[in-house]
């Protein structure tokens, strides 16, 4: 065993970050939205992530260790859901989950944008509570009534009012990540990024939108 390994520092062959890495977990998330049973349009994003990561595990040969609610004793950040690189002691990648286009009982309907750019969310990879030091991250959109382009636009327009606050690289705001083409993913999935520059290292936020609902 390398000291290197020991260390929990991949070679670059080895990073979870390298693009080819990042497209198989992506890809094993999409696969296993559309393995789910569901999810209702009034479920809770703790038991859809629940179900999503027992999907995940029962992948045959998934090099990834699958977490759900996995608590990072160091910063006291609790990830939605955490897959580590079998080969590495230390990287890993998170995913934070948030419900869009919500209804509520009695009718109430609420896009929650708030949330998903907010403290519980997108904030928290850039305050460091989620993935310290680490250089990318995702976040999934489970948008209710399946409608991902309209969900696509809200978050945009969200994002670029706390632009500041999120640390997005200057010009940059919501765009369709390059990754998009190479996943096999289902009619109205999304997947974007956006780019922050935080204090010690740049970090990218990957943005998985998955249709629950007929758009």
């Amino acid at each position: 065993m390398t000291s290197a390994l020991l260390d929990g520092v991949l070679e670059p062959k080895l990073n979870p970050f390298a693009v080819d890495y990042l497209l198989e977990m992506l890809q094993a998330v999409v696969d296993a939205w559309t393995q789910i049973e569901g999810p209702t349009e009034n479920e809770k994003e703790n038991p859809i992530t629940r179900r999503l990561a027992k999907k995940l595990i029962e992948r045959d040969n998934l090099p990834y260790e699958v977490s759900y609610q996995y608590w990072l004793l160091a910063t006291d950040g609790i990830l939605d859901l955490r897959l580590r690189r079998l080969s590495s002691q230390k990287e890993y990648f998170a995913f934070e989950a948030k419900r869009l286009h919500v209804t509520f009982p009695g009718g109430k309907v609420s896009a929650e944008y708030d949330k998903y750019v907010g403290d519980d969310g997108m904030m928290a990879f850039v305050n460091e509570s989620y993935s310290p030091s680490l250089p990318a991250g995702g976040m999934l959109g489970y948008v209710m009534d399946g409608d991902s382009a309209r969900a696509w636009s809200g978050l945009g327009a969200a994002i670029e009012h706390r632009r500041a606050p999120l640390k997005l690289v200057v010009g940059s705001g919501l765009a369709e990540s390059p990754l998009a083409g190479a996943v096999a993913a289902t009619k109205n999935t999304r997947l974007g990024e956006t780019d922050h520059t935080l204090t010690t290292h740049s970090l990218r936020l990957y943005h998985l939108l998955l249709p629950v609902g007929p758009a």
